[in-house]
């Protein structure tokens, strides 16, 4: 008997909604998804229920043999360059960027983060262990009550170096001070979610140390925290998106959309100035150095509340790179220093405990050069261990004055 318009017409429907699932499993683009969609529909509409059902049975055979192939060859996770991008997902329950929890990934990191925008061979490959713990963060073990929480983006996820490396696991081993990692890429309003969030689970306060970044923590201005909000269905509809999302499929096909879309500008390499300090060849981002050179900075008054809102015990101000290394690189010349002048005007403003990072990385650097070593990674925007030891031995100093 044949079947009713209305069983037709929900077949098909069916049909085009499995199809429309399907595609959320590859990443698209948003423009070429759309595309796709409506095309889909209007093909389904023009040969009826069985063409609709064809096609969509195809098309999900397809999908699921291409996501069998790259998690049988390894694929899904060899693409990563580092565990970064592979682990790098969003809480919504507290609304927050974190990594995937209690994960852990050992690997031979190839190159940092500015090789990825060049062809210039500046790659400096390096052993990795990243973990994080049962909240996100990255942390060998869970919170257990630690009197401080480091908070900034990623120098403090450490996002270029092994787990050993990292601040607070430098602090305590080497200094006594137990810390928590609550470090994740952002900015301050980010770093206020972090906070906020963790409070919510624990509702402890540890003391907060929060480190801004010269090269990208100080905006003109903050976006209004409350519109990242999301409603009730804007919601729903974000965690059922991450069932897809946080496929290997659909992280491969957006990183590769992502990497055909920068090719021709990997291949000028604008973002990046390969330049010689001492006998090292050295990699820069240069929109940091514009950063840097900037003279200027005044931003609206968001900017100021965050950083007071944060509650933070005492705050240090990490350079870029450009600035550390400024004198092997201009010798003779002055750099300005707008953004640690803003940040120490509104410590001295509120009474705030401030620090500069740069007069010891500086420092230490000139040293470390001599025989050869850098306290950044050569090939990225970020400190390496010795680095990072800089800011432990400063950090640990005021923690103790305070005490």
């Amino acid at each position: 008997m044949p079947l009713s318009l209305t069983a037709r017409r929900g077949i098909g429907l069916a049909a085009f909604l499995l199809s429309f699932h399907t595609l959320l499993a590859y990443g698209l683009a948003p423009g070429v998804f759309l595309v796709l969609v409506v095309a889909l529909g209007i093909v389904y509409y023009r040969t009826g229920y069985l063409g609709a059902v064809t096609i969509s049975l195809a098309l999900l055979g397809v999908t699921l043999l291409y996501a069998l192939a790259i998690k049988l060859t390894g694929f899904e996770s060899a693409m990563y360059y580092r565990p970064h991008e592979q682990l790098a997902t969003y809480d919504y329950n507290y609304n927050h960027r974190v990594y995937r929890r209690n994960a852990r990934i050992e690997m031979r990191m190839p190159y940092g983060d500015l090789q990825s925008m060049t062809k210039a061979p500046i790659a400096q490959p390096r052993e990795v262990v990243f973990q994080t713990d049962s909240d996100g963060f990255r942390n060998d073990r869970d919170y257990y009550g630690q009197r401080y929480a480091l908070v900034g983006d990623s120098f403090i996820a450490a996002v270029g170096d092994s787990q050993e490396a990292m601040l607070n696991v430098q602090l305590e081993r080497d200094h006594g001070l137990a810390a928590y990692n609550l470090g994740h890429p952002g900015n301050l309003n980010d770093y206020l979610a972090y906070i906020r969030g963790f409070r919510e689970r624990y509702g402890e306060k540890p003391a907060i140390l929060l480190f801004l970044f010269e090269g990208n923590d100080f905006p003109k201005a903050l976006p209004d925290p409350s519109k990242k909000k999301f409603s009730t269905f804007g919601l729903f509809w974000k965690r059922y998106y991450n069932l897809f999302s946080d496929t290997g499929m659909f992280r491969l096909t957006k990183s590769l959309y992502k990497r055909l879309s920068k090719l021709d500008e990997i291949e000028r390499s604008e973002n990046v100035k390969v330049l010689k300090v001492g006998d090292q060849t050295v990699a820069f981002y240069a929109p940091y150095i514009d950063v840097t050179k900037k003279a200027d900075y005044r931003p609206d008054a968001g900017v100021e509340q965050a950083i007071v809102a944060t509650g933070a015990q005492h705050i240090f101000f990490i350079p870029t790179k450009y600035r550390v290394y400024h004198n092997h690189l201009e010798p003779g010349t002055r750099l300005p220093n707008a953004y640690w002048d803003y940040l120490n005007g509104v410590c001295g403003k509120h009474q705030l405990q401030c620090t500069n990072l740069t007069a010891p990385l500086t420092t230490a650097a000139d040293q470390l050069l001599k025989t050869g070593q850098l306290v950044w990674w050569s090939d990225d925007t970020h400190w390496n261990a010795h680095g990072m030891a800089v800011a432990v031995r400063v950090v640990a100093e005021r923690l103790k004055d305070a005490r």
